[in-house]
């Protein structure tokens, strides 16, 4: 804009030097005709037509000024427009922290957490046979399941050098379903995904459901996580579960032992990842397979049958870290 206004300037100026020069002339044009007429006064309208010229040729500078200003006055409030724009945009990415993370559920960080325990994702995939259900006996012969069995040998907390989920020390010492749970909050998130989960009780016992339970519990009365309720019904082919609303993916699921209705303390945790092919799938440690895959409407089967006693949805701390990850990214 500094060029424009310099070059117009300098337009200007050459314009009033032409205007001072044709005024020179004329006056020296009308000295030369009072000598030859022996200073006798002639009639003319040269300088009257020149001072015509002049006041057109300024008004016509001016009009280009003003043009120009009103042009470059234009693109500053264009600028300032598009500014107003990118400050709205980035306004808003940072008012909308709080927003629920819509999960792919095909693509998530909790099945990363699945993932980076050694489960071969990619071979299930592969396979087809994802959201499928397949009888627990089988899915060692599959190739999926990684090298963790069922044990309460870790915390699920234990670390490596470099801050990570130690792997190794899982394979030795194994998990239960309280221990992956802590795993996926309290290690694989902070550690390898980057969310902060500082704000959520810890429970004191890793290794125990109940423990974890009342960790959750917390995070409801801290304003973590709500309650989604449900009905549950004993069907023939397995539990009929109908919960009241959508179950976020990421959210706590509770059971307590099929035998025993009414029972107000937990025997089993694991981690919703959605819903698919007429079933809600989760993932948990909860036999010697180690971390996998199972439904829960197929918890009423197998050596140890859970019933569903609790939701706890996705904290909120989850998605204010993932939205705070994704704002800094514009």
């Amino acid at each position: 804009m500094k060029h424009k206004r310099s070059l117009i300037f300098a337009i200007v100026g050459i314009l009033f030097l032409a205007i001072s020069i044709c005024a020179v002339k004329n006056l020296m044009s009308k000295e030369e005709e009072s000598i030859q007429t022996n200073n006798e006064p002639k009639e003319s309208s040269y300088t009257e037509e020149s001072l015509v010229e002049s006041s057109m040729i300024i008004e016509e500078s001016s009009m280009v000024i003003e043009e120009s200003v009103a042009e470059e006055s234009s693109e500053v409030i264009e600028e300032e427009s598009s500014q107003l724009i990118i400050t709205e945009e980035v306004s808003e990415i940072e008012i909308d922290l709080t927003a629920p993370v819509e999960f792919d559920i095909e693509d998530n960080i909790y099945l990363d957490a699945l993932t980076y325990t050694g489960y071969h994702m990619d071979k299930h995939w592969n396979d087809g046979m994802m959201w499928i259900y397949v009888l627990s006996a089988e899915k060692a012969g599959r190739g999926w399941l990684s090298d963790i069995t069922y044990g309460s040998g870790s915390s699920g907390l234990e670390t490596t050098a470099e801050g990570l989920p130690n792997i190794e020390d899982f394979e030795m010492g194994g998990l239960v379903c309280a221990s992956f749970a802590s795993y996926v909050y309290f290690n694989y998130l902070p550690n390898v995904a980057g969310v902060d989960t500082s704000f959520l009780t810890l429970p004191d016992n890793t290794r125990s459901a109940n423990s974890f339970y009342e960790a959750a519990k917390q995070w409801l009365a801290d304003g973590y996580t709500t309650n989604i309720g449900f009905d549950v019904y004993d069907g023939t082919e397995g539990i009929i579960f109908e919960p009241y609303e959508e179950i976020p993916i990421g959210s706590i699921l509770v059971f307590h032992d099929y035998y025993q209705p009414g029972k107000t303390t937990a025997d089993h945790i694991t981690i919703y990842v959605g819903k698919m092919n007429g079933y809600h799938w989760v993932i948990q440690t909860g036999n010697k397979n180690g971390p996998e895959f199972c439904a829960v409407e197929r918890f009423k089967f197998g050596p140890d049958p859970m019933w569903p006693m609790a939701i706890f949805t996705t904290p909120t701390c989850v998605y204010e870290s993932i939205n705070a990850q994704n704002a800094e990214k514009y």
